[in-house]
């Protein structure tokens, strides 16, 4: 048997108040996934860059050509958004750039206004396509001719030998057009990573042919430094862009996807759970089941009698239980009459296809007339009407569904040349429903009423329904009958006695009663004011049910009739099984043919269980090829490798065109890849919780991701990216601005620093999730918290735009004109920076890239390092610089660059005021809004994929914990060893040898039963718990092989063997017949125990043991059932009906075997029907010392 911790625990609490209307229904299922930390995975070493991530990293792109397909289809509406942005961007600085020449009213101003205007125009007209539908098709080219004109724009000036715009204006615009290209301007990466290059090598080869000074050799450097790091960070930009697209395009199909496969988890688990109770208590379990997952009942798992903890005698603790008395309940009990004859010469095979046909036709009778099916026990069918939802025309449903049985099986006769025919039994009264034990349980019901319900059916005649007086009081005025036999009446009432007991001295409560018969009756057939009110009804709407209607209807239903080798392959493996027919209850388990009813719901639960296998979320979530030979369901060994790799691309293409599929169905608005639900300023989540899980997200990064878009490696990425930008923009300021104490300072601070955080970087990969919580664990959860993230993040961020301030000084910023412009060079990259970190908060990033511009723009308007002396040294510099170049404008006077007569390229920039100064305040302007507007887009695409992944993950968390209820559930029904191969092919049967068969019956149960105390209702409460101390044996691992087959009544039936993967593990051959036996002496303790600790009960349990070849498997559709056939359960139930009290007995055979381990004392002769006479042997004791493995 499958181990208790393999499966999902549960408890079973059902209760419905039939006067009140209220339920109260509990199940208890702790779902393993929600218990299990989960796991890191340790599959790659390295990083991917996302999911399902091709393998060229300079290109991401999806390794199915579906499937990036369909992520840029659903991402081009914010691909053009994007571009239109930027398209925008560009309108505003080409009217900022317009207002700002017409106000310095240089000579050459009208060129750059016309040329300027022109670029707004085409830009426009570019703007205005984007909306077209044609653009879609032309993007690639747009984009590429807007790129080329805007780079045509900036270079142009320098056809002119005196230009208007500054070298820092265009260095301006030539970053900004970089940064475009690479965030927002929709281009593949090589095509931007040419173009910017070549742009960049023309913007400075000109920049130099212009400027003798930029041919010096640090310079040089310095420049192509800064161009480096430009670069740099926007193939940082392009990539995480890339990345979180299609991470996210993944996540939120992956979400979709699971969706879909949730509500199959959620079909599977209510098939089950109907598999077990009718559909009105199922839905108030469904209910109940909201927020009892982590509630642990410690009564549940305490057996009675533990040594661990001292209990006084006579006190009761239950488990938790509940059973509901409902009156007016018509039961029906029908049995096949020729079952035995019938059986006697086919296979079973033909046998169960015969069930399964005959018991389909009862199910489809069941729903439509009203009632609600129990179960089968052998070839004996019941089912009640009035429960658990009340009826008014209960007694007509069943009478109904009986007149309807008996049609039913003349049509099965004529399909199939049969002679078989129904005993139908029906009686009115008093239930108890609800569920009994907790492994193996279903919906079931009793009382003194079901039990003559059963005594109506075995004393009826075959062919007719035989009711009660008390059904007989609800359907006078509908039916003829005609006197039936005498039945004797088991609901007389109990008087409880003393009873003393010679042989153990003790007293014990047993009862006596009196005994009376009731009328009985056989239905002749309708009386004429039935039809009459019949066709009343059909006029007025309804549709009354009558045998011969529903007989029609269910010729024409191809659910009911099927042909016999419809299901032959259903026990492929089993032989012939025999049985012998009983005309009377006595004893119920004999014949164990159940039968395999039709799908009357819809989808059968074992069809539900192969779609799960082939379904969307777990195939494209688990399929993959590093995973070649893994699968099972693919069977690969003897295949070559390409057939292999074919196989497994075309599984791919089917996981990929399901999740594309799913998208497309899913969404209806491709606003959802690019709008997640957030506030429009702040940029939080609209609902609290998801921004809490947003900001917590680094530091409880329960679903472990290996891709690059994980929050971990996210953030390492860009704390590399942060050392190498810091880095570049050290050696530049080395190179340019030599060594200065306070830049020493403040580089060993910031490397110090810079290091620190690579490190921490390094550490919070490695020992993130690390069970042993040593110091870079703590310092890893310490510093990912929301707000020391940001603070950090924030100085980090800064760290260059400080280094590059902090090589500022008059001294060096009037030692030579191009030194300033160096300067201003490096704070326009350094800027730059502020778009890195994406999961910091924009604003915080914005901010204080504003508040770095700002600082520039103050030190331009100050004069900071204005004086007479500067004013003399900026006009000597002049001077000299005159003689070393030939392109820039001539400086007649200082105090003509002040007054702004004239712009001069030579003049200092942070000394004086003059045209410069501003030109450079609109450069850092626009600057500044190119990047807030950058953060905000990178924040809202993090977000996005934060929630796709978040999304994702709840919803295959609940799909999980569905799946492993509706395990929980199927394993309560079909054994786990079974169940999986029941998912693959919806059938099961095979035969096993050897196996042990046990029936444990509580034999004077129905002595102490009594209806008269709460109805039995107690009586039922004890019997709960004397089965569950049954099966908590179950978790003991000497019984590892031992299962418990079902529960009828106080009759408990269980096997050992039918695993053979758990048997093939045992050394002996025998071990799990010895485990059965030992199972069996373990029930008789418990049994010992439950009297002791429960005033005046005296059970006495029988315990009929037997071995031999069975054959198991699992029949029906709507409810599954897991059972087993064969003489050897035959002989096993005789060897406890027959058996001795509290003694276990077994035939010779089985003595025999098990001589060796257990001693047995020979009883004698029995007489078991269809065998004769048998030697039988009772069990003395285990031999002390006796061990197996």
């Amino acid at each position: 048997m499958a181990s208790g911790d393999d499966i999902p625990k549960a408890e079973v609490r059902v209760h419905f108040d039939a006067k009140t209307g209220s339920n109260t229904v509990d199940v208890e299922i702790h779902s393993k996934a929600k218990e299990d930390h989960v796991s890191v995975h340790k599959s790659r070493k390295m990083p991917i860059l996302f999911e399902r991530a091709g393998t060229w990293w300079p290109n991401p792109k999806f390794d199915s050509e579906i499937l990036e397909k369909e992520q840029w289809e659903s991402y081009f509406p914010q691909t053009r958004r994007r571009f239109q942005y930027a398209l925008f961007y560009i309108l505003i600085a080409c009217i900022a750039w317009v207002i700002f020449f017409a106000a310095i009213q240089t000579k050459n101003m009208v060129y750059f206004l016309i040329g300027t205007l022109v670029l707004l125009v085409i830009i426009a007209l570019f703007l205005g396509f984007t909306y077209t539908k044609h653009y879609k098709k032309y993007y690639l080219p747009t984009s590429f001719v807007v790129t080329l004109l805007v780079c045509l724009g900036i270079l142009l000036p320098y056809i002119f030998d005196n230009t208007d715009l500054s070298t820092v204006g265009t260095f301006t615009a030539t970053v900004e057009l970089l940064l475009m290209m690479y965030s927002v301007i929709p281009m593949p990466l090589f095509v931007t990573v040419i173009i910017g290059l070549s742009y960049s090598l023309i913007f400075e080869f000109l920049t130099a042919y212009k400027h003798d000074y930029m041919r010096q050799s640090y310079f040089i450097i310095g420049k192509v430094l800064l161009h480096l790091c430009i670069h740099l960070m926007g193939l940082h930009i392009f990539t995480m862009k890339q990345v979180q697209q299609r991470s996210t395009f993944w996540k939120i199909g992956q979400s979709i996807l699971a969706q879909n496969d949730l509500q199959i988890e959620k079909q599977i688990k209510e098939k089950m759970i109907h598999s077990l109770m009718p559909p009105k208590v199922a839905n108030e379990v469904m209910k109940s089941r909201e927020g009892k997952d982590d509630e642990i009942d410690d009564v549940r798992t305490r057996k009675r009698g533990s040594r661990s903890k001292a209990r006084v005698k006579g006190e009761i603790i239950f488990r938790p239980f509940n059973m509901n008395t409902m009156n007016d309940v018509s039961i029906l009990f029908a049995d096949i009459v020729g079952f035995t004859k019938m059986s006697s010469n086919k296979t079973a095979e033909h046998l169960v296809a015969l069930l399964n046909d005959l018991f389909g036709r009862f199910d489809k009778l069941c729903e439509n007339c009203g009632c609600e099916k129990i179960s089968t026990l052998g070839d004996c069918y019941y089912c009640v009407s009035g429960c658990p939802e009340p009826k008014q025309d209960h007694a007509r449903c069943c009478v109904e569904m009986g007149l309807g049985m008996i049609k039913a099986i003349e049509e099965f006769d004529r399909d199939h040349n049969e002679q078989v025919n129904m005993r139908v039994g029906v009686h009115t009264g008093t239930v108890l429903c609800g569920i009994v034990g907790t492994r193996r349980f279903k919906f079931d019901v009793w009382s003194n009423d079901v039990s003559l319900a059963n005594t109506m059916e075995s004393s009826g005649q075959p062919g007719r329904v035989h009711m009660s007086e008390a059904t007989y009081e609800f359907l006078k005025d509908e039916f003829e009958v005609e006197d039936g036999p005498l039945v004797k009446d088991n609901r007389t009432t109990k008087v409880l006695v003393e009873h003393y007991d010679k042989v153990t001295s003790s007293y014990a409560v047993k009862h006596e009663q009196a005994q009376r018969n009731i009328k009985t009756y056989f239905i002749l057939g309708r009386k004429r004011k039935d039809e009459d009110q019949s066709k009343a009804a059909t006029s007025n709407g309804e549709a009354p049910v009558h045998p011969e209607s529903v007989a029609i209807s269910m010729d024409n239903s191809e659910t009911l009739i099927r042909n016999p080798t419809e299901s032959d392959n259903l026990m492929k493996d089993a032989g012939a099984v025999e049985g012998e027919e009983s005309a009377s209850k006595e004893d119920p388990l004999l014949n164990h043919y159940e039968p395999k009813s039709s799908d009357a719901n819809g989808v059968s639960p074992a069809t539900l269980l192969t779609r799960r296998h082939s379904s969307g979320f777990y195939a494209a979530s688990e399929l993959s090829l590093d995973k070649i030979g893994e699968d099972d369901t693919l069977d690969t060994g003897a295949q070559p490798i390409s057939e292999t790799l074919n196989k497994y691309r075309n599984a791919h293409q089917q996981t990929d065109m399901q999740i594309v599929t799913c998208v497309r169905e899913g969404i209806a608005k491709k606003e959802y890849f690019y709008k997640p639900p957030i506030n429009n300023i702040t940029l939080a989540f609209l609902d609290s919780e998801m921004e809490a899980n947003y900001r917590d997200h680094y530091l409880d990064e329960t679903h472990i991701q290996n891709t690059l878009s994980a929050p971990k490696y996210h953030a390492f990425m860009e704390f590399l990216l942060s050392f190498l930008v810091f880095a570049i923009i050290s050696v530049f300021c080395f190179v340019v601005f030599g060594s200065r104490l306070p830049w020493i300072l403040v580089f060993i601070v910031s490397l110090i620093l810079e290091v620190i955080n690579l490190v921490r970087s390094i550490a919070t990969i490695k020992w993130h999730n690390s069970e042993v919580q040593g110091f870079c664990w703590k310092v890893s959860h310490v510093t990912a918290g929301w707000y020391l993230r940001n603070i950090l993040g924030a100085i980090t961020v800064s760290l260059p735009i400080v280094a590059v301030y902090s090589n500022f000084s008059c001294d060096l910023m009037t030692y030579s004109p191009w030194t300033d412009r160096f300067f201003c060079f490096c704070i326009m990259v350094s800027v730059l920076h502020y778009t890195n970190f994406t999961t910091l908060s924009s604003w915080v990033k914005t901010i204080l890239a504003g508040i770095a511009g700002i600082v520039l723009i103050i030190l331009l308007t100050l004069k900071v390092c204005a004086s007479k002396d500067t004013l003399a040294a900026t006009a000597e510099s002049s001077v000299v610089l005159l003689n070393l170049t030939t392109t820039e404008m001539m400086i007649t006077s200082a105090v003509d660059t002040i007054a702004g007569s004239n712009l001069s390229k030579e003049v200092y920039v942070f000394s004086s005021i003059h045209n410069l100064q501003f030109e450079i305040i609109v450069d850092m302007l626009l600057l500044l809004l190119l990047i807030g507007f950058l953060n905000r887009e990178s924040e809202i695409s993090y977000r996005l994929n934060f929630q796709g992944d978040a999304q994702a993950w709840n919803v295959k968390q609940q799909m999980q914990e569905n799946k492993d209820q509706a395990d929980w559930l199927l394993h309560n029904i079909i054994p786990e060893h079974v169940s999986d191969k029941v998912r693959k092919t919806s059938k099961y049967s095979k035969n096993h040898k050897d196996v042990g068969v046990i029936f444990a019956a509580i034999v004077n149960f129905n002595e102490i039963y009594d209806e008269s105390f709460e109805g039995g209702r107690e009586f039922l409460r004890v019997l709960n718990e004397l089965v569950s101390d049954y099966e908590e044996l179950l978790d003991d691992p000497r019984f590892k092989d031992v299962e418990k087959i079902k529960t009828i009544s106080s009759t408990f039936m269980a096997a050992s063997g039918l695993n053979e993967q758990s048997r093939a593990q045992n050394k002996n051959p025998y071990a799990h017949l010895y485990s059965l036996m030992e199972f069996s002496i373990e029930m008789q303790n418990a049994v010992k125990r439950f009297n002791e600790s429960i005033f005046n009960f005296a059970f006495i349990l029988n315990i009929g043991y037997n071995y031999g070849e069975v054959t198991a498997g699992v029949i029906g559709t709507t409810k599954l059932l897991y059972d087993i056939w064969g003489d050897t359960v035959n002989i096993a139930s005789r060897m406890y009906s027959t058996g001795v009290k509290e003694r276990i007995q077994v035939p010779e055979a089985t003595a025999k075997l098990l001589e060796d381990k257990f001693e047995f004392e020979y009883r004698g002769e029995i007489s078991v029907k269809g065998k004769g006479e048998m030697l039988t042997y009772l069990l003395v004791k285990k031999i002390e010392g006796a061990t197996w493995k």
